[in-house]
């Protein structure tokens, strides 16, 4: 058994490497193979398993990353060489594995209804925000000075509820889409209100609070009485469809409500159509020899 263990297969084959070397070769590419299967999997899928598939490749390949660095150290480039280590390659798959669980649940295709996917979207928009504060827990000192007040926790949950809003306004719009003229108008008059919410937070939180001469309160004026006027807009566009619903004419040949329409007559029954004489023989001239019909006289074919 110890000539076994002992004995170099790399120099056997060839190919420059020892015996470790070749172990976690093996194990790279088996575990890189399973990842793209994985993934291969995710495309295929439906509803929210993507992310679980996501997630399963993710950890395939942070387990490809670490075998490579552990049998190849001095091959491995020098960008890489921070990453070897198990625990922050663990760290750095549980963060994309966060951030694909909320692409899924931000795109929220399988669900129909605005507002299901409005609910859907923010917890997406939730997970995204978690994956962010984590990042900048583990790899704080990676992150550069101007960009670490952008990443407070205040900031992030900031940016979120923005986000949230977002959702809200886009769920409010196509809500309805299915449903009657004035149902979709009426739920899109909440549309500017919401926007304009937005808008104002944003204000608050994020361009105030970096640019000291901003006009903060005739910006949120004209994001007031712009609100305003769009949704009255709508809710008058609204109101005009449910006007023209109620007095529409009716259509040349409907039947007036109340009154049941006249039966058609029945279609008269198709006679069955005199079948063609069939030729059975050939005469010697090649001509048909028809049947004879009945009372006719003279030979068959005559």
């Amino acid at each position: 058994m110890s000539g076994i263990t002992e004995f170099d297969y790399g120099a056997y084959l060839g190919i420059g490497l020892d015996n470790n070397q070749i172990a976690y070769l093996a194990g790279a590419l088996f575990l890189g193979f399973l990842a793209v299967s994985a993934l291969r999997h995710a495309k295929q899928a439906g509803g929210i398993a993507p992310s679980i598939w996501i997630a399963i490749s993710i950890g395939l390949f942070a387990g490809t990353l670490i075998a490579v660095a552990r049998g190849f150290p001095e091959e491995l480039p020098d960008f890489l060489k921070p990453w070897a280590d198990a625990d922050r390659v663990a760290r750095l798959a549980a963060i994309l594995a966060l951030l694909g669980l909320s692409v899924v649940l931000i795109s929220a295709h399988w669900v129909r209804g605005g507002l299901s996917r409005f609910w859907y979207r923010t917890f997406g928009f939730a997970v995204a925000g978690l994956a962010v504060w984590l990042a900048v827990g583990w790899f704080g000192e990676e992150i550069p000075d101007e960009a670490r007040p952008w990443t407070a926790q205040r900031v992030i949950i900031r940016a979120v509820v923005v986000l949230g809003i977002l959702s809200l306004a886009v769920a409010l719009w196509v809500r309805g889409n299915w449903s009657t003229d004035h149902v979709r108008w009426a739920n899109r008059a909440l549309v500017p209100l919401v926007l304009a919410i937005a808008v104002v937070l944003v204000s608050r939180w994020f361009v105030a609070a970096s640019w000291a001469d901003f006009p903060l309160s005739a910006v949120e004026l004209v994001t007031a009485i712009l609100a305003i006027i769009a949704s009255a807009s709508f809710l008058l566009i609204a109101g005009g469809a449910l006007f023209l619903v109620d007095h529409q004419p009716a259509k040349k040949g409907t039947v007036p409500s109340g009154t049941s329409a006249p039966k058609a007559a029945p279609a008269p029954a198709a006679t069955p159509s005199a079948r063609l004489p069939v030729a059975m023989l050939i005469d010697e001239n090649g001509q048909p020899m028809l049947p004879k019909k009945a009372g006719q006289a003279g030979p068959a074919g005559a």
